[in-house]
């Protein structure tokens, strides 16, 4: 079997994530996959190509199996609230949301989504609160940014 360089064939799949073109990334990624089954962020981007694709229990095994591996990892918690989301299933979602939040409490996106489940919950004043700390959180990153920009 020829040698494969995973971190390559990583960047390859996410170029072809970011152009859209989700069925040659998916192809890429099940590729990489094969060669480690175990690899978190193929995982977590194969999981996002099933979520565009609204295959969620296919996403939703991706990302269990991610959060095995890096129990600690934000971003696999956001994913899976996303897929409770789109599976109607709000508490779920709103859980994982807060787990997100409190492993990364400067994570803007899943204030958004808190939210966007709490204004659908009709809990308006909580969904604007929500809303603010996203602003806050957002705020708190351009700040950092410029200052390592400028630094």
């Amino acid at each position: 079997m020829p040698e494969v360089d995973l971190e390559e064939l990583f960047l390859e799949a996410a170029k072809k994530l970011a152009q859209k073109d989700f069925e040659r990334a998916l192809e890429l990624f099940n590729k990489l996959l094969n060669y480690d089954p175990g690899h978190v962020k193929a995982l977590e981007a194969r999981a996002a190509i099933y979520l565009q694709k609204d295959e969620l229990d296919s996403a939703e095994k991706d990302l269990r199996e991610a959060m095995e591996r890096e129990p600690e990892n934000y971003r696999i918690y956001f994913r899976l609230g996303q897929v409770y989301y789109k599976k109607k299933d709000l508490d779920s979602a709103l859980e994982l949301f807060t787990r997100a939040i409190d492993l990364n409490p400067m994570y803007p996106a899943a204030y958004l989504a808190r939210s966007q489940i709490l204004r659908e919950k009709g809990l308006e004043e909580a969904a604007d609160l929500e809303l603010d700390k996203a602003v806050a959180a957002h705020r708190e990153l351009a700040k950092a940014q410029k200052i390592i920009d400028f630094a």
